[in-house]
């Protein structure tokens, strides 16, 4: 379980980049957004994907033997992908409605990693 909540979060973080790249900054531009907010953007799709490819090789790291976190560190890799999911979800609920549908797809792959990490780090 560990080794595929690392493999889905890896994965995960290449898309997380290569779709903010090639669709979202193109959205931007063809709406004449300015550098300033391409750039913003940018920024925190990188962000993102980082985040996401540093807990995926934690997981990864853990499966193989490499590293090993116990009692309620076990729970910290989960804990950021659920920061991260929360994040995503106040924001569509809150202040972005129209994103909820465009998440919902995201959410269940992060539900998945999140119900992986849960029952590899209690097990």
């Amino acid at each position: 379980m560990k080794l595929a909540a690392g493999l889905l979060l890896i994965i995960m973080s290449v898309v997380h980049v290569i779709y903010g790249e090639n669709m979202q900054v193109r959205a931007l531009r063809a709406q004449g957004a300015e550098e300033n907010l391409v750039g913003a953007f940018r920024v925190m799709s990188l962000q993102g994907g980082l985040l996401l490819l540093a807990v995926g090789s934690i997981e990864v790291l853990g499966y193989a033997g490499l590293l090993r976190l116990d009692g309620f560190a076990a729970y910290m890799p989960a804990g950021l992908v659920g920061l991260n999911v929360l994040a995503a979800l106040l924001v569509a609920c809150t202040m972005h409605r129209k994103l909820l549908g465009m998440i919902v797809p995201q959410l269940l792959i992060f539900a998945v990693i999140l119900t992986l990490q849960i029952w590899s780090a209690a097990g």
